[in-house]
């Protein structure tokens, strides 16, 4: 009789070729352990980078297995076992996360080797309820599996009576307690330093972080949006408790989650339920942005559901960073990989979704293209945002790396998003469309409240100045008789008319023989004449000058649209130089092309830190926390600011810069921008001045009086001490170079310090240098309270 047998390769086919990834094969472990109830999971890890020394244990508290549950769960393949009655598990009634019964193959991915120790739940296991009063003892199970040894047989009707898979039944006391331990040895590979990073980075990421799935601090978002916790798990309060401890070589470092959390910008909540037609979503600024944007509120939108009947449902907690974190080394490393929108199934992540490269919502793509759209919110009413019909609102969209958060899936409320074989990701069929189609509306939804949001701040800020204006201009035409513009044309009109006369008095004088006395008006006149005339001439000056403070204000209400393209192309240069930095640790490469590519990566990194340093330097001198309230300034931190901004120029020509500021030290109420541009102008000109492995030091102290007396030195040509006032009237640059960072001079710079400083009354003027080798020095001095 002809019958069907089957290859023992079927166990290398389902397992190691099936599952995508190391990290997916143990996280089906780990679900197996779920499953069974457990509510804690140790994960141990040890010599990972040696085959023959690695070893990999799971241990759960759960209920462990039976010999029949043994035998016709997990030696059978494609067991049938949890996918009967309803899909729940006995004891806490949680809904199965494994449906195909070949999860346990996953094993196979990871060693050669398999031991398994089983000690069962004393359930009855007819009603699964009850402890069986009529079992004496119970038995554990103590397994083996060799997979190689298996694989050595042509079908799996050869392997019985042989040692590729041996089971015994062990008497326990009745008092153990139930649960199961796997032991991984004999790793199928060596993996390099890179791929296990990964595999680590992969494994720690699993469950969700604490922050996402409790409810909001008070410190990050006030008010009340959609539901404290979202729904993680369905199943009773004791089925949902569930922790995964990782041990050795899996231990988690430091993570970063409590930094990401406090530089978020804007908060997304989605919710959307079975029996109710709608989708809602909430939108709320953090306190973090409400130091920027005073007057941005919540916003709470309902949206029909596009599959009312089907799903998928589902809650969501998003947060969109603005800017970048202000870190390095690990946490830079950390902040890149976690950043992204995650997916989790009972949860448990489900890869892809989330990983720096993934763009499953197509954040990435539409930022690239510079859309002007927001495609998914064509057909909503969005009056109610109190904010034009903007053709440019798309442009403020962030890319993928500013959003981290996680949408929260369930079993019964998911149940038309069905897994690969693989484990890794959705069939691309309606409900994963669904999905992303509404977890992408949130986010489009949250660019709109913030686009309306920096409206409205806009508009609140033109009203105060235009307040300010009227109040400035309650006597119109004295303001207008006596502008600056007609001043010229009035003392020439007065020059001439006073020439007019001198000469008539000096002819009347001649004519009367008093010839004498009218030489000695004429060069009084003379004099008196020259001086008018240098008065029209200054006066000409400070209307250029003026003229030209109007263009460059004009220029500075752009500011805000170049700081956001800075920015766009600071996220641009981070993707591409992680994307490098992949290729480099991935690719097989030869020793020639690693050495091009790190020279590529090189460039690659100067221009992004050239552009962090240009975004920190004009956020901290345009945002409006800069200018928002004056209050006493450490100086010191300013200096730094204005430093980090001139590091790249300097470093090119070999010139130090030393901060000897003492920390204590601080301004009289100030603005911080005020004191971030006193600095840069200082700085900019001493850098141009310093020559080649040159040095600035900038110094301060208090003096008797509880004034400040702050120096600001530099190496390079001296400045001619008596001469030197000529550099604070405006136009008179102190060099024609052009510098790529600095610019050319245009002469303003000192005189818009000296009239900052001159409105707290303060003074600014060139000094001899302290010491050597110095020899030009500005110095400020701040008057003191006393």
């Amino acid at each position: 009789m002809a019958k069907f047998t089957v290859d023992t390769h079927l166990f290398r086919e389902l397992g190691e070729l099936l599952v995508g990834r190391d990290s997916t094969a143990l996280i089906e472990l780990i679900k197996n352990s779920y499953d069974a109830d457990a509510t804690e999971v140790v994960v141990l890890g040890r010599h990972l980078d040696d085959p023959e020394k690695g070893l990999i244990t799971i241990s759960d508290d759960g209920t462990g297995m039976t010999g029949t549950q043994f035998e016709r769960g997990f030696l059978r393949v494609a067991s049938r076992l949890k996918d009967s009655g309803d899909r729940k598990s006995r004891k806490l009634s949680r809904r199965f996360t494994g449906a195909k019964g070949i999860g346990r193959l996953a094993a196979h991915k990871l060693a050669k080797l398999l031991e398994v120790e089983s000690i069962p739940w004393p359930f009855d296991e007819e009603d699964g309820s009850q402890p069986n009063p009529s079992d004496d003892e119970r038995l554990a199970i103590d397994a083996r599996i060799d997979w190689d040894a298996v694989e050595k047989f042509e079908t799996l009707d050869k392997i019985d009576d042989s040692d590729a898979v041996t089971v015994q039944h062990l008497p326990v006391p009745s008092s153990a307690s139930s649960g199961t331990v796997l032991r991984l040895s004999k790793l199928r590979r060596r993996w390099t330093k890179s791929e296990r990073a990964r595999f680590f980075a992969e494994v720690q990421s699993f469950d969700p972080p604490a922050f996402l799935t409790r409810k909001l601090r008070r410190s990050i978002v006030e008010e009340e949006l959609l539901f404290d916790e979202p729904l993680v798990r369905l199943a009773s309060s004791e089925g949902r408790q569930f922790s995964v401890r990782l041990e050795g070589e899996f231990a988690s470092g430091d993570d970063y989650w409590r930094l990401m959390e406090e530089h978020a910008s804007w908060v997304i909540e989605i919710r959307c339920r079975p029996g109710d037609p709608k989708v809602h979503y909430a939108i709320a600024p953090t306190k973090r942005t409400l130091k920027d944007l005073p007057n941005a509120k919540p916003y709470f939108a309902d949206h029909d559901h596009p599959a009312a009947e089907t799903g998928p449902f589902f809650d969501a907690r998003l947060f969109l960073r603005k800017g970048n974190l202000a870190v390095t080394g690990d946490q830079r490393t950390w902040a890149s990989r976690s950043s992204g929108v995650r997916v989790y199934m009972e949860g448990f992540r489900v890869l892809p979704y989330g990983e720096p490269q993934n763009d499953w919502l197509k954040i990435d793509a539409d930022y690239t293209r510079r859309a002007r759209t927001l495609d998914t919110l064509k057909n909503w009413d969005l009056e109610d945002l109190d904010y034009p019909d903007d053709k440019d609102a798309a442009l403020t969209f962030f890319p993928n790396n500013n959003y981290f958060g996680a949408v929260f899936l369930v079993h019964e409320h998911a149940e038309n998003m069905r897994m690969l074989v693989n484990r890794e990701g959705f069939v691309p069929e309606g409900g994963y469309d669904h999905l992303t189609l509404l977890v992408r509306t949130g986010i489009d939804l949250c660019t709109r409240v913030y686009a309306s949001a920096s409206f409205l701040d806009r508009e609140a800020r033109r009203e105060r100045r235009r307040k300010a204006r009227t109040e400035a201009t309650e006597e119109p035409s004295k303001l207008q008789q006596d502008s600056p513009a007609s001043t010229p044309s009035k003392l020439g009109a007065s020059l001439r008319e006073a020439t007019d006369v001198i000469a008539k008095t000096r002819a009347h004088l001649i004519s009367t023989g008093q010839g004498h006395e009218a030489k000695d008006l004429a060069d009084k006149l003379s004099g008196v004449s020259k001086e008018l005339r240098a008065q029209i001439d200054r006066t000409d000056e400070m209307i250029s000058e003026q003229s030209l403070l109007r263009v460059l204000a004009s220029v500075g209400t752009q500011m805000s649209a170049f700081v956001h393209e800075i920015r766009s192309l600071l996220g641009a240069s981070q993707a591409v130089e992680h994307a490098l930095e992949n290729l480099a640790a991935d690719a097989d490469l030869t020793p020639e092309q690693r050495r091009k590519l790190k020279m590529v990566l090189q460039a690659i990194g100067e221009l992004r830190r050239g552009l962090e340093r240009e975004a920190s330097y004009l956020t901290d001198i345009v945002s409006p926390d800069a200018r928002h309230r004056r209050s006493r300034q450490k100086l010191a931190e300013r200096f730094e600011v204005a430093s980090r901004l001139i590091a790249l120029s300097a470093e090119r020509r070999g010139i130090r810069i030393e901060n000897q500021i003492p920390g204590s030290i601080k301004s009289p109420p100030m603005f911080p921008a005020e004191v971030t541009a006193v600095f840069t102008n200082l700085l900019s000109n001493a850098v141009k001045a310093a020559g080649s492995d040159g040095q600035i030091r900038a110094s301060a102290h208090l003096e008797d009086d509880g004034s400040i007396r702050l120096l600001v030195q530099n190496t390079g040509v001296a400045v001619d001490l008596p001469k030197a006032e000529s550099w604070f009237l405006p136009f008179e640059s102190t060099t024609a170079e052009v510098d790529p960072v600095l610019g050319q001079g245009m002469g303003l710079g000192l005189p818009i310090t000296r009239r900052m400083l001159d409105d707290y009354g303060a003074e600014i003027r060139f000094v001899p240098p302290a010491t050597e080798p110095f020899a030009t020095a500005v110095e400020i001095k701040f008057p003191g309270d006393k």
